[in-house]
């Protein structure tokens, strides 16, 4: 997986300064046909659809925790992250979105903790999502 580390390299402490204590990574993955990725964690009791992610755990980059979010969520690989989209808190704890893009992006299978579905930007907008999500992904829409 390439990331481009400089570029990224500030938003940890950026988010620690600023009094942020928990930081998750969150991936936007697109197929061929411009739909995106969404999933819903089935151990979640709120019926909400998002991007896969992670937490950052203790001394993991943000590359790792990114690998981490899309191969344990959707058992596939990263092939390149090709944008920091933005970012948006809960309390303490901020959400940092990227875009990749995935070896196979047909890998991801339904199990007994995820559901997910392809959809268009205007079809992910009107599925169960947070608002901050609908923010995320018309952001999205704007850079495609």
């Amino acid at each position: 997986m390439y990331m481009r580390g400089a570029m990224y390299k500030g938003l940890i402490e950026d988010a620690h300064k600023e009094g942020i204590q928990e930081i998750v990574v969150a991936a936007i993955i697109h197929n061929e046909g411009g739909q995106v990725l969404l999933i819903h964690d089935l151990q979640d009791v709120k019926p909400l659809y998002i991007f896969p992610e992670a937490k950052l755990k203790e001394e993991e980059s943000l590359s790792q925790a990114l690998q981490r979010a899309v191969t344990g969520k959707t058992n596939m690989g990263i092939k390149e992250v090709n944008g920091y989209l933005g970012h948006y808190d809960e309390g303490r704890k901020r959400y940092y979105h990227f875009v990749v893009e995935v070896n196979d992006p047909y890998a991801v299978e339904e199990n007994k903790s995820i559901a997910y579905a392809w959809l268009d930007i205007q079809e992910a907008v009107g599925y169960p999502i947070k608002d901050a999500v609908r923010e995320i992904l018309d952001l999205y829409n704007k850079t495609v």
